[in-house]
This record gives C-alpha cells, sequence and structure tokens, in this order.
C-alpha cells in the first residue's frame, strides 16, 4: 500500500497560518499602493506583493519592498477587505531577518532590539554609535548628533531598567494618571515630556510614571520577533495592572501604537496569546486601557483649557500634523477619523491661535527609516514642510517624538530643497506657552528651528 504524498503549504498557506491574513481576499482594486507614500521607491507595489503571494512567487523574499516599507499603516487603513499588508511583510522580515545578506534596515531592527534588551530602554547614542561603526560610517549624522547633544536632546549615558518584581498600588484618586513615557520622551522628545507634565499638572492631573517600565519594542520588535513585539508592551501594561490603575496614557505615537497593536494581536491570537504568556511570565489580565496625549486632552473640557489661557496664539497659524501611527488603522487606534483627525485644531482654537487646512496631516514622515534610510525620509519630510507653508502656517503643532525629530532637526540638511524654515513645536509646548507656564515646561530651547514667540 503505497504512502500518502504530503503537498507542502503554498506561501499564501503560510502567510495566512502566521499572520490570520487570507491573501486571496485582495481583488487588486490597487488602492494600498495608490496611498502608499513608499511606492516610488518599491520593486513590488503592495498589490503586487498580494498578487505574487497568490501566485505563489516565493521570490518576494527576496524584494527590497519588506525592508522598505515604513509600517505607516495606510494600506490596511484604506483596504476595503481589511488586509493587514504591513503585518504580511512583518511575517517575511521575521523569516529572512537572519539570512546571510539583508539590507541595513534589518541590521538597524538587529541592533535596536539587542540595545534595548541589555539596558531595557533604548540608549540612543549607543544604538547609533554601534550601528555606525558595523555600517563603517562613524560619522554619519554626527553634525545633527551633537547639536542635540548640546541642547540635551540626547543622553550620553545610558538609563538601566528592569521591572520590578513587586509595586505598590497607587491610592485610588480621580486626579492621578498612570504614565509611560517611552524611550524617546527621555530623550530626543524631552520637550514633549516637560510639556506634558506641565499642562496636566496645570489642568489638574497627576502624572504617575510606570516603575520599571521597559522599552516597547516599537516598529524594530514586530519586524524581528511576533511574540516580542505583543510581550514587551504588555509587560508594562502587567506593571500598570499592579499599580491598580485601569488607564495608561502613553504620548509617544509609536509606543500608544505598538500598545494598541500588541493588545489586538493578544485578543484575536489565541496561539500567539499563550505564547506571549509564557514570555511574561507575569498574571496579566488585559485589565488596563491604553491612550495617547491627545486622547487624554480631548477629555477635558473647553472651559478648563480656555480660563488657563493667559497669552492667547493670536494670529498664530498652526498646522496640525499628525503622521501616521496615532490614528491609523482605525481598527487598532480606536480613531474616530483616521484621514481627517482634528483633536489637535481643537486646542489650538481654545489656546487663541488659528489652524491650518492642509493636504498632508497624515502622511508618513518616514520616521522608521530615518536611520536606515535618510534621504528617503528627508523626501517624505519635506512634502509635509512644504505643504504646510505652501497653506500658511506660521509653525508646525506635533504630538510625536520621531515626527518632531524629522521635521525638526532635519531642517538644518534641507537648504537645498526648502527655501524656508518653519518651527516644528509640540501641541503641549503651546499650550504650555499660551498658559504662561515656566520656561523649561514650554521647553522651546529642545528646537532646532527657532521658535521666537
Amino acid at each position: 500500500m503505497s504512502e500518502a504524498k504530503t503537498t507542502a503549504p503554498t506561501l499564501a498557506e503560510k502567510v495566512e497560518k502566521a499572520t490570520h491574513q487570507n491573501t486571496y481576499l485582495c481583488y487588486q482594486c490597487k488602492r494600498c499602493s495608490a496611498g502608499c507614500p513608499m511606492a516610488e521607491h518599491f520593486d513590488k507595489l503592495p498589490n503586487e506583493v498580494m498578487l505574487a503571494i497568490q501566485n505563489d512567487d516565493n521570490s518576494i523574499m527576496n524584494s527590497k519592498t519588506v525592508w522598505l516599507c515604513a509600517s505607516c499603516q495606510t494600506c490596511n487603513t484604506r483596504c476595503p477587505q481589511s488586509l493587514d499588508i504591513p503585518g504580511i511583510l512583518d511575517y517575511f522580515r521575521q523569516e529572512t531577518i537572519n539570512s546571510a545578506s539583508v539590507p541595513e534596515t534589518a541590521r538597524f531592527f538587529k541592533t535596536f532590539m539587542r540595545n534595548a534588551r541589555f539596558f531595557g530602554r533604548v540608549y540612543e547614542a549607543g544604538l547609533m554609535g554601534e550601528l555606525n561603526l558595523r555600517e563603517g560610517k562613524p560619522l554619519r549624522d554626527i553634525g545633527m548628533g551633537l547639536n542635540m547633544i548640546r541642547r540635551g536632546k540626547i543622553r550620553l549615558t545610558p538609563d538601566f531598567a528592569r521591572a520590578p518584581k513587586t509595586v505598590s498600588p497607587q491610592r485610588p484618586s480621580s486626579k492621578a494618571i498612570a504614565y509611560y513615557p517611552g524611550c524617546s520622551l527621555h530623550s530626543t522628545g524631552k520637550a514633549f515630556d516637560l510639556s506634558f507634565r506641565g499642562v496636566v499638572g496645570e489642568l489638574g492631573g497627576e502624572l504617575k510614571e510606570i516603575p520599571g517600565w521597559v522599552c516597547c519594542g516599537t516598529t524594530p520588535s514586530h519586524g524581528v520577533d511576533a511574540v516580542a513585539a505583543v510581550a514587551l508592551p504588555l509587560k508594562n501594561l502587567a506593571i500598570a495592572e499592579k499599580m491598580g490603575v485601569g488607564k495608561v496614557v502613553a504620548p509617544c505615537a509609536a509606543c500608544f501604537s505598538r500598545f494598541q497593536a500588541a493588545l489586538h494581536h493578544y485578543r484575536s491570537d489565541a496561539p500567539l496569546s499563550e505564547k506571549v504568556d509564557s514570555a511574561l511570565n507575569e498574571n496579566y489580565r488585559d485589565a488596563v486601557s491604553v491612550e495617547n496625549a491627545l486622547d487624554w486632552l480631548s477629555t477635558v473640557d473647553s472651559d478648563s483649557i480656555v480660563k488657563r489661557v493667559k497669552r492667547p496664539l493670536k494670529g498664530l497659524k498652526v498646522a496640525c500634523y499628525y503622521g501616521c501611527l496615532l490614528t491609523r488603522p482605525p481598527s487598532v487606534t480606536g480613531a474616530d477619523d483616521a484621514e481627517n483627525p482634528t483633536q489637535m485644531e481643537r486646542i489650538v482654537r481654545l489656546l487663541g491661535g488659528e489652524p491650518v487646512d492642509f493636504g498632508r496631516k497624515t502622511d508618513c514622515c518616514g520616521g522608521s527609516l530615518a536611520v536606515s534610510h535618510v534621504q528617503i525620509a528627508k523626501g517624505l519630510t519635506a512634502k509635509i514642510l512644504i505643504d504646510a507653508k505652501r497653506h500658511g502656517a506660521d509653525i508646525i503643532a506635533v504630538a510625536c517624538p520621531l515626527c518632531q525629530v524629522n521635521l525638526d532637526e532635519r531642517q538644518p540638511e534641507m537648504s537645498t530643497s526648502l527655501d524656508f524654515t518653519i518651527p516644528v513645536l509640540y501641541i503641549t509646548q503651546l499650550m504650555a506657552l499660551a498658559f504662561g507656564l515656566p520656561r523649561e515646561t514650554q521647553a522651546l530651547e529642545q528646537s532646532a528651528i527657532n521658535a521666537d514667540l
């Protein structure tokens, strides 16, 4: 009696097993490719990636699209079938990350994760130093880096962190807010941390930083290790549970996105959640929700903001730039309007300023590529800056530390493509300014482009 032959799984079957995405649902409408900010740099457009999977074309593993994707979530937000194309590309990244020949983005991801695991939090000076030495580019971004060090935006010494074994529960308080600053707000996004703390305090809140918090893993984690991408954020939520809180505020857009994505995958993928529980080695109960800074500010009534304004932003035209991760995809972030959010515009009006309407308010700035593909990131950033200026903006307001660095710190290097400069401040800095809070809370000196307000 002959043995039954086993058929090797197709590429589509492998993808579906790993990601729970049925690629045969794609009917080539091409909305993903039409809206992709990276399309001009790909060798295969997003819809062509889907077609290759359907055709069992394993050459897609070697496509440069896999490692050039900025993970901006535009494609799956606009997909009529809600296919998670960035998640599918993450599967290919995880499958090829240890190949003999991988692009610099892959090497950056591995260096980032090694750095985060060793220190507990990302040590940015060490990360860039190691990567640049490994890539044979020891002086890359040295000018920008030195300027950021002078302004206190890069720490020269690492901040070691380990999750505590025991956590003291917080006393019940309507003012207390569990706070996850993330790695950026302790370094390059320091102005966001200072101004957010000051604004929350002025509005009657009290931030309680999660003790012993660790890096959320951000973009590199889900490109390297599917389990770590969920376990790292949930490690912090497990600590928050021990604090006795029900909600955590994570101002950094990348951290907020990673937390929300981790919760989404943990709740919808039982086999993955079992692996995560094993990795956590915690009694995690999934009892804490996460919101970003704009979400929290949206809960503050208008009168509470208006009555604290001492220096109205009269005549100041503000372009409110959200970037990609605060709102997309809405099935994960819970955003009411992923393409046209208006939370910052409301705040600007309450402060006495004038929000300007511009078309690139949720475009990707290339934050995840700002190290490995600087010129591409500069190109994406220039489009945003030019559009804001063309619509009459005096200043750009942001709510993401990665966006702030790209839009602000890169401007001095872009004199060939820009014939102007425009200040880029966090929305909380504008609030601190309008509220008349101390200068150290406004943290205006942290910016590369002077905001003479």
